[in-house]
């Protein structure tokens, strides 16, 4: 009788951990009815249309410009999200970059003319003069401009710390008009 108990004990608590492990690794999700309730009216809410947005982008000494097909929406935050990814998906593939860089969030300020872009690693190689990296900068605040996302400056941030570099200074916002005239 006592071995039965234990038994008993023994395989409640091993499917219990099995259990556990499914919903600690995701395997098993929970969704409240009311989470999902609120998901579908922001959506209901807002506008979404497809749009060409230009990328531009510094290389073999040349601005090269790019058209794209993009979803543009009311909110102005995932609009530059979807803009820089794509601007970054698009350095990838030209080879403008070394490594693949992902753009975690973008935030803006209460004002919202500064916004607040944090990458998951520095866009910058290490062997990149400072005028790749200012050409890179530059074509990302031209992309930008010319899709007409109205805001004064951009700061650079990696994991959601301010961008460090030794030859450019990242703890001011870069401002959208850029360092070039034209």
């Amino acid at each position: 009788m006592k071995q039965t108990y234990i038994a008993i004990l023994a395989v409640t608590t091993f499917f219990s951990g099995m259990l556990f492990f499914a919903i600690y690794n995701e395997w098993i999700l929970f969704s409240y009815p009311s989470y999902k309730v609120e998901v579908n009216q922001q959506i209901n809410h807002m506008k979404v249309d497809k749009k060409d947005v230009w990328l531009m982008y510094w290389h073999n000494k040349k601005w090269c410009k790019e058209k794209v097909n993009l979803l543009w929406s009311d909110d102005t935050s995932q609009n530059i999200h979807y803009l820089v990814s794509s601007w970054l998906n698009l350095l990838d593939e030209e080879l403008v970059i070394k490594k693949k860089v992902s753009l975690q969030a973008v935030l803006l300020a209460s004002s919202g003319n500064i916004a607040y872009l944090s990458f998951d690693r520095n866009i910058f190689s290490s062997k990149n003069s400072t005028h790749e990296k200012l050409m890179l900068i530059e074509g990302l605040l031209k992309t930008i401009r010319e899709n007409e996302i109205k805001l004064q400056g951009v700061y650079f941030l990696v994991h959601h710390q301010i961008m460090e570099d030794y030859h450019l200074d990242f703890s001011n916002p870069w401002p959208l008009y850029g360092f070039l005239q034209g």
